[in-house]
């Protein structure tokens, strides 16, 4: 799995391109994805799939991807550092975005 960080901003957190990071969010719940680096979000902005396209159930999808791609798309679900927020009239749950701290593992 993998963060999409802001060329700036990993500059600032000295986050290279392929480095292994951690990513935790507001309650604590943390993941290692790997770095990145790339113009298409926003500074202060942080990208993670949030599909769990390389495992299903316990079990690999790994023979439907390209040769090359496991460190991006084998990993831990982007939920487990989001919030138990939620819409308090609709009751749905936020878990497309929250505040979180990247640094390098």
């Amino acid at each position: 799995m993998f963060v999409e960080i802001n060329p700036a901003d990993a500059n600032d957190l000295s986050i290279k391109d392929g480095d292994d990071v951690w990513v935790e969010g507001a309650e604590g719940g943390r993941v290692k994805v790997k770095a990145l680096v790339t113009p298409r979000v926003d500074r202060n902005v942080a990208f993670m799939p949030f599909h769990f396209g390389g495992m299903f159930q316990g079990e690999s999808l790994r023979d439907r991807y390209p040769d090359g791609s496991d460190p991006y798309i084998i990993g831990e679900a982007a939920n487990t550092a989001t919030t138990y927020g939620y819409d308090p009239v609709t009751l749905m749950q936020e878990t497309k975005c929250t505040i979180c701290r990247i640094e390098r593992a």
